[in-house]
């Protein structure tokens, strides 16, 4: 396994330290391997995402309804 130097501004050192600890991390190390970890699996995920839908045929336009149901989506999720 390979390693590399990180220097943190002491804001960010916080935020690492306290996310390791809350998520029961031995090491700073550790949680920061992991949140990398997770952020190359979420971008495999979204590159599959967006290959399903290329190949799945020509794009047809959305209509109001599907506008506005995709619209009161967002709405309700941001007033939680």
């Amino acid at each position: 396994m390979s390693s590399i130097p990180v220097e943190l501004p002491e804001h960010l050192m916080s935020f690492v330290s306290r996310g390791a600890e809350q998520a029961g991390y031995s090491t700073a190390g550790e949680y920061i391997a992991a949140l990398v970890a997770a952020a190359s699996e979420k971008q495999g995920e979204t590159e599959q995402a967006l290959m399903a839908g290329i190949s799945s045929g020509d794009a047809k336009p959305w209509t109001d309804a599907e506008w506005k149901a995709i619209k009161e989506r967002v709405i309700a999720k941001s007033v939680k």
